[in-house]
């Protein structure tokens, strides 16, 4: 009896010292691991970049970050709460690598409390929620010089550029001058002076010019010029007609030297205007509206399709005919959606939609050194029109009759960057390229992203259409910044979406598509027969329906009846191998798990009790 209860006490005391020994070991573990992390996630989201990393190791100044986070107001909302979570770890790890250069304040504006007017004094967006309510979730940053920039709302559903955001940011505030922008165009970007016959807006500075000297110290350089500022951290060039020799030999030295440009050239740009072309509208149908930089581009790496325009039918913006009875699809004038734009780069991460107007493709030749990667793509939909065609007011009827769709999508914007060769034989032996190219320069005239706001002639405001300035600004935001911010790209999805989920749903959807086609053609064959029995009547009596029309009419609704009872029967089975998926999940998460953890504990039960059974045994063997 005395063995036995020496063992139990034994058993006890190794318990407790097992506990003690758990609780020491994370104490220490905690201690010595503070700032440890294991990242095991594909692509290996919570971790910072490279380009982050060196940019927090070379602050200089502090830099304090108030974030505001409506906590209390996300609470029974999961996935809102764990974006915030996201937000307050990545900032903390922020803090972390930047050795005490970064301190954070949390805030939660609660309704009528001092945070929530704070944060409404600091610009930071507050968004409706339920009962009046506001959730703010937004990122005020200040340094030592008065410097400050905000982040007015983290979008959860812009997860994937939150490291972009936030490092770029912290980079302004450590950096506050502001970039030295040069711009060479050949169009009339500032205003032309008014001529007889030509419409107002035409002769106005170019409001895009406005938005760059908000961001940047902006320099214009004449398309005469020979030599660039020596001052500039980035050039912008629209348009480049028939440049001299003497500036593209400068451009070319610039890129190549590492520095960032953005180029739009044009196979047809419609706001080249030239100065007759109000007297004699054919100057403008016959004049050379294009520009290509093919000099440069080409030995870079990257060329404009000579002559050719991209037109798209799945994207095709519409509008009235030349005659105005009807409204008709205009190929050559592009409406993009946010699933044309990259959603991996943060330059057009984000935005939702771009416009633009007789736009080239762009291709890329790899043999050249330089890396490619498309920003804006047309659908797979899209071919390409001879820029004359379209030259001389063609008829938007015929353009549409005569399509040809193509199978692969064009490229309209692209980033290039990496290696790559002078395009003249003394210039630079090899450099290193970093540029942004767009195939159209019309899409940053005001008609295709801003409309004024007039009463009379006071101006109230603007009215943006698109987002294809903040698509420029972004490209010279980014290509501006230094070589580590650059290489800041969008991250991974955070969110694994249930990718069998997905596929049934959206099997289940093509049947219903595939039985409202049907539907469709059965109520157009039916309303062409009636149609054709209503001509072939001898009679002028159109309200009264012949026998062959009642039985004409009576066979469509019972084809109509029939085909809504499966339509409807499809609708019903639309989520049903999705409802059947998910109680199965309910099912493993609710009953199976905890069963499997209870036979668990009975197999562990039963084992230590033969244990148990097998030392009496031996106890009483020995005695």
């Amino acid at each position: 009896m005395n063995r036995q209860t020496d063992a139990r006490n034994s058993a006890l005391l190794a318990i407790v010292l097992l506990v003690a020994l758990f609780f020491a070991l994370t104490i220490a573990a905690d201690a010595a691991l503070r700032g440890a992390r294991l990242d095991l996630t594909q692509n290996r989201l919570f971790t910072l970049s490279a380009g982050t990393r060196s940019i927090l190791a070379g602050l200089e100044e502090p830099v304090h970050l108030t974030l505001f986070f409506s906590e209390s107001a996300a609470r029974g909302r999961p996935s809102i709460q764990a974006y915030g979570k996201r937000v307050r770890e990545l900032l903390g790890e922020y803090r972390r690598r930047a050795r005490g250069r970064i301190t954070i304040e949390i805030l939660d504006p609660v309704p009528f409390s001092a945070a929530e007017d704070r944060a409404r004094r600091e610009g930071v967006a507050g968004i409706p929620i339920d009962e009046g309510a506001e959730f703010f979730l937004g990122l005020v940053g200040t340094n030592s010089t008065d410097g400050r920039e905000v982040l007015r709302f983290l979008d959860p559903a812009q997860e994937r550029l939150l490291e972009y955001d936030l490092t770029r940011l912290i980079h302004k505030l450590s950096n506050p001058r502001r970039p030295v922008a040069g711009l060479i165009s050949s169009l009339a970007l500032e205003g032309m002076p008014p001529a007889p016959g030509m419409p107002p807006e035409l002769g106005r500075p170019w409001r895009i010019v406005e938005e760059m000297r908000q961001q940047f110290e902006l320099r214009m350089i004449g398309a005469d010029a020979a030599e660039l500022p020596a001052d500039l951290d980035l050039l912008v060039i629209l348009h480049p007609k028939r440049l001299p020799e003497p500036l593209l030999r400068a451009i070319d030295r610039f890129v190549l030297s590492g520095k960032a440009a953005v180029i739009a050239v044009d196979p047809l740009c419609e706001m080249d205007i030239p100065p007759e072309a109000a007297q004699n509208p054919m100057a403008a149908m016959t004049a050379d509206r294009s520009s290509d930089l093919r000099g440069l581009l080409g030995a870079w790496g990257v060329t404009l399709e000579p002559g050719k325009v991209a037109a798209d039918l799945d994207n095709a913006m519409r509008g009235r005919s030349p005659d105005g009875r009807e409204v008709l699809p205009y190929l050559q004038y592009i409406a993009l959606r946010e699933d044309a734009l990259s959603a991996d780069d943060p330059v057009s991460g984000g935005l939702g939609s771009v416009q633009m107007a007789t736009v080239g493709a762009l291709r890329h030749d790899p043999s050249k050194g330089a890396a490619w990667t498309p920003l804006v793509r047309s659908s797979a939909r899209a071919s390409l029109l001879d820029a004359s065609r379209l030259a001389f007011m063609a008829d938007p009827r015929q353009i549409a009759a005569q399509f040809i769709p193509g199978q692969e999508p064009l490229t309209l914007v692209g980033r290039l960057s990496g290696p790559a060769r002078s395009a003249f034989d003394d210039g630079p032996a090899e450099g290193k390229v970093n540029l942004i190219v767009f195939a159209d320069a019309d899409m940053f005239h005001d008609r295709w992203w801003i409309q004024e706001a007039r009463l009379g002639n006071l101006l109230l405001g603007y009215q943006k259409l698109s987002d294809n300035a903040d698509l420029l600004i972004n490209a010279m935001d980014n290509l501006a910044g230094s070589s580590d911010l650059i290489s800041v790209r969008a991250r991974g999805a955070f969110s694994r979406p249930f990718t069998l989920v997905e596929r049934i749903r959206r099997e289940a959807e093509q049947r219903y598509l595939s039985e409202a086609d049907a539907l469709e053609a059965k109520r157009r064959e039916a309303e062409q027969r009636l149609a054709e029995l209503q001509r072939a009547r001898p009679d002028d009596a159109t309200m009264i329906l012949t026998p062959e029309q009642r039985a004409e009419v009576d066979k469509f609704r019972a084809e109509l009846a029939a085909t809504n009872d499966q339509l409807r029967q499809v609708r019903f089975n639309l989520n049903r191998d999705v409802e059947t998926l998910g109680r199965t999940l309910k099912i493993v998460n609710t009953a199976l798990a905890p069963a499997l953890v209870a036979l668990g504990a009975l197999a562990l039960t039963g084992y230590r009790g033969a244990r148990r059974r097998a030392d009496r045994r031996s106890i009483a063997g020995h005695g």
